[in-house]
C-alpha cells in the first residue's frame, strides 16, 4: 500500500511540476544534429530537433514527436546576446548533449554528465586523447 501510495504521490509532483510549465511556454528553438546522442541516458537518432524552454524544465523533441526528453538542469553560466547553441561531447564515436545555451533564457543549462560517458572518457581518454567538443546552432 505504502508503494502504491508513494507511485500516486511521485506522478502527482511530476505531473504539476510539467503542468504550469507547459502553459506558461517561453522560447522554442530547433536544431539540426547530424549524428545520433545521448541525453539523459537516452539514445536519440540524428535528425531536425526542437527545444522547448519552460519556466524550470527543457523538453527535447524531435520533428515527428517519437523521441522526447524531458530535463530540469543545472546553471551553467549567463548567456551572451544571440548566443544560441548545443554544445556536445564527442568520445569515440558517441556524442552526449553537454550544455544548451539560448539567449532567451539569458543562460546557459548544464547537462548532467552520465556514468557512461565518464567510463568512456576515462578509457579513451588514454586511447585517443580525450574528448572533442562539437557545436550546433540553435535557431
Amino acid at each position: 500500500m505504502k508503494r502504491y501510495m508513494f507511485g500516486a504521490l511521485m506522478t502527482l509532483i511530476v505531473a504539476f511540476t510539467v503542468a504550469v510549465p507547459v502553459i506558461r511556454a517561453q522560447t522554442i528553438m530547433s536544431a539540426s544534429v547530424p549524428f545520433a546522442f545521448s541525453v539523459n541516458g537516452k539514445l536519440l537518432p540524428a535528425g531536425d530537433y526542437q527545444i522547448r524552454d519552460y519556466d524550470r524544465a527543457t523538453l527535447i523533441t524531435n520533428r515527428d514527436g517519437n523521441f522526447k526528453v524531458l530535463g530540469i538542469y543545472a546553471y551553467a553560466g549567463p548567456s551572451k546576446l544571440d548566443e544560441n547553441k548545443l554544445v556536445f561531447r564527442k568520445v569515440g564515436d558517441h556524442y552526449f548533449l553537454y550544455q544548451i545555451w539560448t539567449s532567451a533564457r539569458g543562460q546557459g543549462l548544464a547537462v548532467p554528465e552520465p556514468k557512461m560517458e565518464k567510463e568512456m572518457e576515462a578509457s579513451n581518454h588514454q586511447a585517443l586523447g580525450g574528448t572533442e567538443t562539437v557545436i550546433v546552432a540553435l535557431r
